[in-house]
């Protein structure tokens, strides 16, 4: 654990600023400057690129992340697969051109009028495609870093070039020096950089040759395609999984009330931040490991990654709900009354740190297939639960689907990693951990909320650290933490 941990802790580093700027830019200036409709509409664009992308990678950054580990004796095959890994990419963009095509009307509901004052032109759409273009070969480049314990690039472009940059836009369009439609350009032009970014570290670290990709072995070519196969249809679910949620808004209720859900979505998923950074590196770790059969260090991984996860998630989890007040008097009346999205997207994201790598020791081990499998029956039943929620509960429906679903695929994936390799990521720490969250919830909540919401965050924030972080410390929830916190109490001197 301890390259993880180190590699890890840069990564949570590196994305913590970046949820700092993403905070400032989504939660604070977004909804001052934007209404909720060009919030939504901006939103809808951005997760299509990404969902679009995703899929038309056609599994190539899963396959690169199985196949190079495995290729450590033959150096030379292991620099040359990137240009594989970029022919199927090419591939991916050919055949992501007809579909997006066909589907954007439906996509932007452009049938009934579309978003009011919107030009849904030619340069609108091409500079879409133009986008996902882009995007897919950033994912497959950061597969291939990732292999080469490299996860800093793409960390840096996700969390802090495509989040301060959008601030930028926001500006010239608070000061009337960009329209709505240039603003949205503007966002879409920032994907650009991050794969200039990669293909540049990538060459400076020599760990890749442009070349005829192989020679492949049969076994190895079984392998390739069906990783690639499984993968498509794996990352169709799960991205499907990720954004259906706020298609399924927009088709039964607006643009504007995609703005609402996104916004107070974007307070739930910052708990997802340090599970993020640790799936990153440990990848890697992971896939060499079922490599070589080494099952004793997939499971130190998975169990100390959980124990982790769980403290950290706990933290945000108590310091995002506990000022769910506060939240909702800065934001206005229209988000207050959806305040319970904060709560559901908040629990999601704790059960999914609680069950921390489960997906990816499913995607690297031979069975990576039952991960198809338990996505497509996790989307049958977010789209389900969605349909039947949100026109009762609205966009607190759809984030109680979220909660259900997410519950559901972690059940679902710890099951299976029990049952076929005896490997369970829960202790005695994490329940530790639970009733410490559970204690300070209730003592939080048992104060009472001043009315200046500036003060009660303070107030709020202050009980939460005190009575948190000496309890999950003291009880020792998790070694990594105590670890962490040992080192910076010892450079300020109070501990030796």
């Amino acid at each position: 654990m301890g390259i993880i941990r180190t590699q890890s802790s840069q990564t949570t580093i590196i994305a913590y600023a970046g949820i700092l700027i993403g905070f400032v830019g989504s939660a604070l200036l977004r909804p001052k400057i934007l209404t909720e409709g060009e919030i939504g509409l901006l939103q809808l664009v951005l997760n299509t690129t990404a969902l679009f992308a995703s899929i038309f990678t056609l599994g190539t950054n899963l396959t690169t992340l199985k196949m190079v580990p495995e290729f450590k004796t033959n150096p030379e095959k292991k620099k040359r697969f990137i240009t594989f890994s970029l022919l199927v990419g090419m591939m991916g963009l050919l055949l992501a051109v007809p579909v997006f095509l066909l589907v954007k009307s439906f996509i932007f509901q452009t049938q009934d009028g579309g978003f009011e004052g919107f030009d849904y032109n030619n340069e609108f759409y091409l500079g879409m495609l133009v986008v996902i273009g882009f995007r897919i070969f950033q994912y497959i480049l950061d597969a291939y870093l990732r292999t080469n314990h490299q996860p800093l690039p793409g960390v840096v472009a996700e969390s802090i070039i495509q989040k301060a940059l959008p601030i930028l836009g926001l500006v010239l369009f608070y000061f009337h020096l960009i329209d709505f439609q240039e603003l949205i350009y503007i966002n879409l032009a920032i994907f650009i950089l991050p794969v200039c970014i990669s293909f540049i570290m990538l060459k400076r670290a020599n760990v890749f040759t442009l070349g005829k990709p192989g020679p492949f072995t049969q076994e190895e070519k079984k392998t390739i395609a069906g990783i690639s196969s499984s993968g498509v249809l794996e990352i169709l679910s799960g991205g499907l999984i990720l954004y259906i949620d706020t298609y399924m808004v927009q088709w039964l209720m607006g643009e504007d009330a995609v703005g609402v859900y996104t916004t107070l979505f974007f307070f739930g998923v910052v708990i997802s931040v340090p599970a993020k950074a640790i799936r990153r590196v440990s990848i890697v770790t992971i896939s060499e490991s079922m490599a070589q059969g080494d099952y004793s260090t997939i499971q130190t991984i998975y169990k100390k990654s959980s124990q982790t996860l769980l403290v950290v998630g706990g933290l945000l989890f108590l310091s995002i709900w506990c000022n769910r007040y506060s939240v909702g008097a800065y934001l206005g009346e229209s988000y207050a009354v959806a305040i319970p999205v904060l709560l559901y997207i908040a629990l999601a994201q704790l059960v999914d740190c609680i069950t921390s790598v489960n997906y990816q020791i499913i995607a690297v081990s031979k069975h990576y297939y039952y991960n198809l499998f338990m996505g497509f029956l996790t989307l049958a039943l977010l789209i389900a639960t969605n349909y039947l929620l949100i026109p009762v509960m609205g966009v607190t429906g759809a984030a109680v689907a979220s909660l259900i679903s997410m519950t559901l695929i972690n059940g679902l994936r710890y099951l299976f990693l029990r049952q076929k390799y005896q490997l369970s990521p829960f202790t005695t720490e994490n329940l530790k951990t639970i009733l410490i969250i559970a204690v300070v919830w209730a003592i939080t909540d048992w104060i009472p909320n001043m009315e200046n919401f500036y003060l009660n965050l303070i107030l709020k924030s202050a009980i939460v650290l005190i009575l948190y972080i000496p309890a999950v410390y003291f009880t020792k929830c998790s070694p990594d933490f105590n670890v962490v916190v040992n080192k910076y109490l010892s450079k300020i001197g109070i501990i030796h």
